[in-house]
């Protein structure tokens, strides 16, 4: 601007100069001048240069946010195309991935789906004063039911290396007009009770959208907070079984005086599990008998009608967990031809409603600690409790009638917090079953056991322990069995 006012100053100056002006003169204010204006042309030519330049960076910025957001957001319907429109020129920038909106997830391009991936190795080193027998899976984890008792042979001082507790999962996250659409996948190895074998079995396979859910997952019977933190994968002789199956549940969020709870109902699958008195039906002896040189067995009829019902009403303050269950089902037994040793019975039905109530909890104490426990009472519920194949849902006499197995017991835990790193745990358990008085005296009455540990985690993804577990079993007959083991556990988390 500065340039312009000198140029008309100097047109001002020629038009006003008096006629006597020298010619000198003259030329010298028209040099000047030309002077001046190709220096203001060339001052032009670089503003329109740099204008340019930042005309183009502008466009590759807008060309970078539209490749960023295709990437995040689903592709829409070309409805330019739908009015006979020209399609818009595609763009040669691939889709990036970018982070879930769960943590530990990232998204599928193209989608608002978000994956993960995980899972831990586990390492477990087990001493047993006394062994379970070649390749069972009491050697493995507590398995009451596999505890040796009275005179029955077992190797002492027995080792057992494994890492079957191994797992690996997938989940994914989808948000939709119904409410998120949710998966989870997991295996582990525990399927083949051999030592040395690892076989892939199927942990947990559930989808949910909402509050709906459908798959095979944790029993509702079941409160998954309390529990204990052990080393062990058998789990507490008191507590309700960490079992898993089909089901489909309802989730509805509640709430009660400003405090947030929770209503679920579902059905699972169902699963008699009876003893048979062979006495009654000589077919029972090609059942799988749990317990040596007896006549008792456990059978799955299958002849299951009705699904499991369960309910269970979560209670969650500040302080803590506390879940009421209720289970009912009903235990059938069916034969299409029941053999005694004096009749042949053509299809041989028997039936039984039963049902048990469940209260656990985990309750803060100080700073990180907390207490666990379970309690459980019913009938019809031996296939819910304690460790597999410890007790039998119902019991079928010489006559063909049914009884149900009424059970109960309880655990309670404690975990201590030494600090940010080391922890441990102690836990006991008891459960009882009060048998009909006419079956096997071989089938177990009551089983408890003790587990106390020392857990360190010098980081999140790793922990190694130290675990003391003694446990014993009793039967009807008033033998007994006890095992001690020492465990030691190493775990990493990916």
């Amino acid at each position: 601007m500065h340039k312009v006012r000198q140029i008309i100053l100097i047109l001002l100056c020629c038009l006003m100069a008096e006629p006597t002006l020298a010619e000198d003169d003259v030329l010298s204010l028209l040099k000047e001048l030309k002077a001046q204006v190709k220096e203001l042309k060339s001052q032009v030519e670089q503003s329109n240069s740099r204008v340019t330049e930042l005309e183009k960076e502008r466009q590759q910025y807008r060309a970078e946010q539209q490749a960023f957001k295709a990437s995040a957001v689903p592709a829409q319907a070309n409805t330019t195309q739908a009015a006979g429109q020209a399609a818009p020129a595609k763009s040669n920038e691939k889709p990036v991935v970018t982070v879930g909106d769960v943590k530990g997830t990232f998204k599928i391009p193209g989608t608002d789906t978000s994956i993960g991936l995980g899972g831990y190795i586990k390492t477990d080193v087990l001493l047993n004063n006394v062994s379970a027998g070649r390749d069972k899976f009491g050697d493995q984890q507590l398995l009451l039911s596999q505890i040796p008792v009275g005179g029955a042979p077992g190797e002492h001082s027995q080792l057992t290396f494994h890492s079957k507790e191994s797992r690996l999962w997938f989940k994914s996250f989808t948000p939709s007009a119904w409410g998120d659409v949710n998966t989870f996948l997991e295996i582990d190895f525990f399927d083949a009770p051999g030592t040395y074998t690892y076989t892939p079995r199927l942990r947990h396979a559930y989808g949910s959208i909402g509050n709906f859910l459908a798959g095979q997952t944790w029993t509702t019977f079941l409160n998954v907070a309390a529990i204990p933190d052990i080393l062990d994968f058998g789990g507490s002789a008191g507590q309700v079984s960490n079992l898993r199956q089909p089901l489909v549940r309802w989730s509805q969020p509640i709430s009660w005086a400003g405090t947030p709870m929770e209503l679920q109902v579902a059905l699972e699958a169902p699963r008699s599990r009876v003893w048979v008195d062979n006495r009654f039906d000589s077919s029972a002896a090609g059942s799988a008998s749990f317990y040596p040189n007896s006549d008792s067995f456990f059978m799955t009829p299958n002849a299951d009608r009705y699904p499991d019902m369960v309910a269970r009403v979560n209670f969650n303050p500040a302080w803590g967990n506390i879940s009421l269950s209720a289970l009912t089902r009903q235990i059938r037994y069916t034969n299409s031809t029941t053999n005694t040793p004096a009749t042949s019975i053509t299809g041989y039905q028997q039936d039984a409603w039963g049902g048990a109530v469940s209260l656990a909890g985990k309750i803060n104490t100080f700073g990180l600690d907390n207490i666990r426990f379970m309690a459980h009472y019913g009938n019809g519920q031996g296939r819910y409790v304690t460790t597999p194949n410890t007790f039998a849902d119902a019991a079928l006499d010489r006559n063909g009638n049914l009884d149900l197995v009424t059970t109960y017991g309880g655990m309670l835990a404690y975990q201590y917090w030494w600090s940010k790193q080391w922890r441990s745990n102690v836990a006991y358990g008891l459960s009882r079953a009060d048998q009909p008085g006419y079956v096997n005296q071989l089938l177990n009455q009551q089983v408890q056991s003790i587990h106390a540990n020392l857990l360190w985690s010098p980081i999140s993804q790793a922990m190694l322990g130290l675990e003391y577990i003694y446990a014993n079993r009793e039967l009807i007959s008033g033998q007994a069995g006890d095992l001690q083991r020492l465990q030691f556990s190493a775990r990493y988390n990916f």
